[in-house]
């Protein structure tokens, strides 16, 4: 807490602006407003902490600008989806990241712009959507049991940029039918880290220069992507399942270079949320052995006659419940936030044109008052209706968002992270070195765990099928 004299110059200067703001608890702001709470402390700590101390909204200060952080699932709903949600837009990020992606995705879009328009193109948007879907489970299974069999001969890994690796050759597999070079998976990471220094910069973005041969890098791993189009349109297999060419099918007149910015946007959209979560559940499996045993059991089971499908993934139940656990008690992304271009009503205050709203879902997915042992994981709570009690994107559940704009890539992700685990689990046991609590940094806008390493053993599938389950 800031101390008397730097409380008393923030009144000094500043007590006008906290009047119309009276209603609402928050912590005593110093000179620098509440800005220093969040100085060396993970944003998503912080805003899971004022949840517990000042309940569903609290009043912040960054320097002298007002804002809120929302823990209250009704004021998150009418940011969200009510129909005020279009006065709330992404803010900040959106500038962010926008040079290392493109202007033809949603992701970046404006709701009071062209986001709808947008996001009627988007692949996980079109009506094929579900029917391609399940097209993808047995050739995402492929690229991970050759990725697992790859590590199987490592004798130490560091699991997080594994599964990134992992999780960014399923997606391509799934993409444009094949693996792509090393060099995509390179300039990928490149232009990342050029988001996520924007992202993490305490000057402003003007001052932020991109790395060497930025732009070279941007237009070859798009470039990569037109060219695999262009193949495809010569080709035209009728019997490929990759999205590309199923979208290149049903909607032929698509434009090559907005298709190609889609499938690259759909890397940064999704393989840091999927492969951190997959590094959260295995940390978490590691820590809960008759878990860990069931999904062993669970995937033994499915692949016994043959290949997964999607079919068999759906039975999943097991694995589903321990996806969905994961994504509750270590959600990859933690924080979220939206900024009202013009002064704007909410929690019975007007807060003005610019103000900050972070929304956090860490203290609802582990909120006391609804979770019954909050903090342990326990994916048994997802049987017997525990999906239905709380789906994706309800008041205490919701880690890829809420509302229409909601992760789009949700139900791929899905289908991705029980395929991915239902594989793993059925080749190998993850074994950890330490299942303390791991380190969490932050990198393009996603948690990012640090320090979880260890190595894969191989089962037998005489000793997965009688796995005890617990």
């Amino acid at each position: 807490m800031p101390n008397a004299l730097s409380r008393g110059l923030f009144n000094l200067f500043f007590g006008a602006k906290r009047k119309p703001f009276a209603s609402l608890p928050g912590p005593q702001p110093g000179i620098l407003g509440t800005a220093g709470d969040f100085l060396g402390a993970s944003p998503w700590d912080v805003c899971a902490r004022y949840g517990r101390e000042y309940g569903g909204v609290t009043l912040i200060w960054m320097g002298p600008n007002p804002g809120l952080v929302l823990n209250d699932p009704a004021l998150i709903a009418e940011v969200y989806e009510s129909p005020r949600r279009m006065e709330f837009e992404k803010g900040n990020i959106s500038e962010q990241i926008r040079p290392s992606t493109t202007d033809d995705t949603a992701f970046t879009a404006e709701l009071r712009g062209d986001w709808v328009q947008k996001r009627a193109l988007e692949p996980s948007a079109q009506p094929w959507a579900p029917e391609a879907l399940a097209d993808l489970v047995g050739p995402m299974q492929a690229a991970i049991s050759e990725f697992v069999d790859a590590l199987l001969k490592q004798e130490r890994i560091d699991f997080a940029p594994a599964l990134r690796r992992l999780t960014f050759d399923a997606f391509s597999v799934a993409q444009v039918g094949e693996k792509l070079p090393d060099q995509v998976f390179e300039d990928f990471m490149l232009l990342a880290r050029a988001a996520d220094a924007r992202i993490q910069a305490k000057l402003p973005l003007k001052f932020v220069k991109p790395p060497k041969d930025f732009e070279a890098v941007k237009a070859r791993f798009y470039g990569h992507f037109v060219d695999r189009i262009r193949e495809a349109r010569k080709r035209q297999d009728p019997g490929a399942v990759d999205l590309m060419s199923r979208y290149l099918r049903e909607t032929p007149g698509i434009d090559d270079q907005v298709l190609a910015h889609m499938l690259g946007g759909t890397y940064f959209g999704g393989a840091f949320s999927s492969s951190v979560t997959l590094v959260g559940a295995f940390h978490q499996l590691n820590k809960y052995p008759g878990a860990d045993a069931r999904l062993a059991a669970e995937a033994a089971s499915l692949v016994a006659d043959g290949p997964l499908t999607f079919q068999k993934v759906e039975s999943a139940k097991w694995a589903e419940a321990v996806a969905y656990e994961a994504l509750r008690i270590l959600p990859a992304v933690r924080v979220m936030t939206r900024t009202p271009p013009k002064d704007a009503q909410l929690a019975g205050v007007t807060l003005p044109a610019g103000s900050m709203i972070m929304i956090s879902n860490q203290h609802l997915h582990r909120d006391p008052a609804h979770w019954p042992d909050p903090d342990t994981f326990k994916p048994e709570r997802w049987l017997d209706g525990g999906t239905t009690r709380d789906p994706l994107g309800s008041g205490h559940f919701f880690p890829f968002g809420r509302g229409p704009r909601a992760c789009v890539g949700a139900d791929f992700a899905m289908v991705f992270l029980k395929t991915a685990l239902t594989t793993i689990a059925s080749r190998v046991k993850v074994q950890l070195d330490s299942t303390e609590p791991f380190e969490e940094g932050f990198f393009f806008g996603v948690v990012l765990p640090k320090g979880v390493t260890g190595k894969l053993v191989a089962r037998t599938a005489q000793a997965s099928l009688k796995a005890k389950v617990g």
